[in-house]
């Protein structure tokens, strides 16, 4: 059955169809509230807490927004199931390696997957969810397998051509901080609500 999500602008109508269900930037008055309804929309049917996958480096500043959401989620609420931080980041070097001992150790487990993307200029900044999983290096032209089951991306910088790989290694590490700790903050508000039903 369709549900329209007419806070967030956008419908969900089944994980079979892949797509964006929430948009925002993180300077939005409303966007931690809406981040908070999204998840509480996309995780209601679920019997036990997911398991966040948090992936990127911690030796480049956009590219540790995973590790740096990983790391907040830990501290703001150690009772979830968190990999990737900025002491133990998932990276393109370890990423192929660990993904199915994490999977196969919390089999059956909904995966939240949360990393950097680049975007147009007009969306750094912007903090989005889809019902699909993640594609890890993608901006990097990597191939590596497909993360989560749902994904959290946040836009930390614009890609300037397809030969272009270094945007990872320049920037301001003020947008990647303040949607890492909104995302953080979401997910624990979502996490306590969730606990008191």
């Amino acid at each position: 059955m369709p549900v329209l999500l007419t806070a967030c602008g956008v419908s969900w109508r089944g994980r079979h169809n892949w797509m964006v269900i929430f948009a925002k930037h993180y300077t939005d008055t409303d966007a931690k509230e809406l981040l908070v309804a999204t998840l509480a929309h996309l995780l209601a049917d679920i019997s036990s807490e997911p398991l966040f996958l948090c992936v990127g480096s911690e030796k480049h500043i956009l590219d540790c927004f995973g590790p740096l959401t990983g790391t907040m989620l830990c501290e703001r609420e150690p009772g979830l199931v968190v990999y990737g931080t900025l002491d133990k980041p998932l990276h393109a070097k370890n990423l192929s390696r660990e993904v199915p001992v994490i999977k196969e150790k919390h089999s059956g487990k909904i995966v939240v997957a949360i990393d950097a993307s680049v975007g147009k200029e007009e969306e750094l900044g912007m903090i989005k969810v889809k019902n699909s999983p993640l594609i890890p290096g993608k901006a990097l032209a990597r191939r590596l397998p497909p993360v989560g089951d749902l994904s959290i991306i946040g836009i930390v910088g614009m890609r300037l051509s397809k030969k272009d790989t270094g945007f990872l290694n320049s920037g301001s590490l003020t947008h990647v901080y303040h949607m890492a700790k909104l995302i953080a903050e979401a997910v624990y508000e979502w996490s306590q609500k969730k606990r008191k039903h």
